[in-house]
C-alpha cells in the first residue's frame, strides 16, 4: 500500500486560478521537504487502499485551525473552496479527504507526539529567517473551557455517587473570582514578534507558576511575566543561566506594601509582556478556542500545538509581507 498521488494539475485546474491569499504565501515561505520527512509515510507495505500523505493533512488541519472549522465543516471547505485545494495541494480532480480521516490523522499527531516535531521544524525555520530574536521571552498561561459539563453538584442530601463529567481529565481552575472547568494553555512567546517558542498544556487546576521553567528556553536575554511568575528560587536560576529576570514583584506577608521603585519596575515590566496576551486574543477570538473542541487532555493539547503552529505561520507572513507591501 503506497500514500496517494495528488496535486497532479490539469487544464481545468489553470482555468480555475484564483487571486494569491496569505495561504499561498505560507506554502511557499515554508520549506515542507524536512516536515515531510518527519512524519514519514502513512501506507504500510502490502496491497490495499491508498492512504493520504501526511502533509496534506497536516495543511487541512492549519486550514482548520486559522478558520475555526469543525472536522465536518473542514471537509465541506476543503472540498469547495479553490484556496483551500490550492494550500492542501489537491487538484480539481483529486478526492479530498472526509472528517474521519482528518480526524484519525489528528489522532496519530496525538499518539505519536508528531505534532511537537512539526512545531519544531517551523520554529527551526523561523529561527533561521531571523524572526526569533531571543531577547526576551514573555510567558503567561490562559485557560480554555471544557466542552464537557463539570460534575454535576449533589443536592443537599444526596448520598448516592456524584454524576461525573463527560471530559474526565478536566479540572476546575480559579483567577480572581472567576472559576473554570477546562484547561490550562502556558507559552513562552519570544519578545520580538512574539513567535510561541513553547506550549505546555495542563488541567485548570494547575497554578500558572509550576510549569514556567518549561517556557523559559535558556537562550533568551531576559524573562517577562506577571507577579504569579516570581519566586526566589526561579530568580535564582535565571541568574545562574544569566537570563535577567524581568519577573513583576508581589507583596507578601512580609512586605504587604511594595515600594515605589518596584511600583514603577512593575509598570514597566507590564508594557513588555502585555504584547504575550496577543496570541491568546488570536486564539479566542479568531481560532474558536474559548471552549476546546475534544474531551481529554492529549487530544486538546495536540489542538493547541497545532493553533501554536498556525500562529506562528500567520505571524510569519506578517513579519516577512507587512499588509501595506501586498496590497501594493
Amino acid at each position: 500500500m503506497v500514500d496517494r498521488v495528488l496535486g497532479q494539475l490539469s487544464l481545468a485546474d489553470g482555468f480555475a486560478a484564483s487571486d494569491e491569499t496569505i495561504f499561498d504565501l505560507i506554502a511557499k515561505e515554508l520549506d515542507w521537504a524536512p516536515i515531510r520527512t518527519l512524519l514519514g509515510h502513512r501506507s504500510g507495505p502490502g496491497s490495499g487502499n491508498t492512504s493520504y500523505p501526511a502533509e496534506p493533512l497536516v495543511r487541512c488541519l492549519l486550514l482548520g485551525v486559522w478558520h475555526g472549522l469543525s472536522d465536518p465543516a473542514l471537509e465541506a471547505q476543503i472540498r469547495d473552496r479553490l484556496s483551500f485545494r490550492r494550500f492542501a495541494g489537491f487538484s480539481l480532480s483529486d478526492r479530498t479527504p472526509d472528517h474521519s480521516t482528518l480526524w484519525r490523522f489528528r489522532e496519530e499527531l496525538t499518539r505519536e507526539r508528531l505534532i511537537d516535531k512539526i512545531f519544531e521544524e517551523i520554529n527551526r525555520q523561523l529561527e533561521a529567517k531571523s524572526l526569533i530574536v531571543k531577547r526576551g521571552t514573555l510567558v503567561d498561561a490562559t485557560f480554555l473551557q471544557a466542552r464537557g459539563r463539570p460534575p454535576k453538584q449533589p443536592k443537599k442530601g444526596h448520598h448516592g455517587p456524584i454524576k461525573p463529567s463527560s471530559d474526565k481529565d478536566a479540572r476546575w481552575g480559579k483567577k480572581g473570582k472567576k472559576s473554570t472547568f477546562g484547561y490550562k494553555m502556558h507559552i513562552g512567546a519570544d519578545q520580538a514578534h512574539t513567535i510561541i517558542r513553547r506550549v505546555e498544556v495542563s488541567d485548570a487546576s494547575l497554578t500558572d507558576t509550576e510549569p514556567a521553567d518549561q517556557l523559559i528556553c535558556g537562550d533568551e536575554k531576559a524573562a517577562y511575566g506577571d507577579q504569579a511568575y516570581y519566586t526566589h528560587a526561579r530568580h535564582d536560576r535565571l541568574a545562574e543561566a544569566n537570563i535577567k529576570d524581568r519577573l513583576m514583584r508581589r507583596a507578601n506577608k512580609h512586605h504587604p506594601e511594595l515600594p515605589p521603585r518596584q511600583k514603577l519596575r512593575n509598570r514597566l515590566i507590564a508594557k513588555v509582556r502585555a504584547a504575550v496576551e496577543r496570541p491568546f486574543a488570536v486564539f479566542k477570538e479568531h481560532y474558536g478556542m474559548r471552549l476546546v473542541r475534544f474531551f481529554n487532555l492529549a487530544t486538546n493539547r495536540t489542538q493547541c500545538m497545532l493553533a501554536a503552529c498556525a500562529y506562528n505561520l500567520r505571524t510569519m507572513i506578517g513579519a516577512l509581507f507587512p499588509p501595506a507591501e501586498r496590497r501594493a
